[in-house]
C-alpha cells in the first residue's frame, strides 16, 4: 500500500511545504479504506530524526493511494 503524505518543515527562518509517497508494508489481501495513520506517524518520527537542529515536522495531510 502507498500513502501520500503532505508535510511542513519549519524553523525560525520560515517553512517549506513538502510531500512524499510512502510505501507501507501490508498483506496483499488486506483492504481497509482508512488511511494508514499509525504507519505514517512511525514514518514521521523517523523523518524527524533526519531534520536539522531547530527544525520541526508537521504532518498536514495523509491520503491512501
Amino acid at each position: 500500500m502507498k500513502a501520500f503524505v503532505s508535510y511542513v518543515v519549519q524553523d525560525n527562518a520560515g517553512h517549506k511545504h513538502l510531500s512524499e509517497v510512502v510505501n507501507i508494508d501490508t498483506p496483499p489481501y488486506t483492504f481497509n479504506a482508512d488511511p494508514p495513520v499509525t504507519q505514517v506517524m512511525e514514518w514521521a518520527e523517523k523523518k524527524r530524526t533526519e531534520l536539522k537542529k531547530g527544525e520541526e515536522l508537521v504532518v498536514v495531510n495523509v491520503l491512501k493511494l
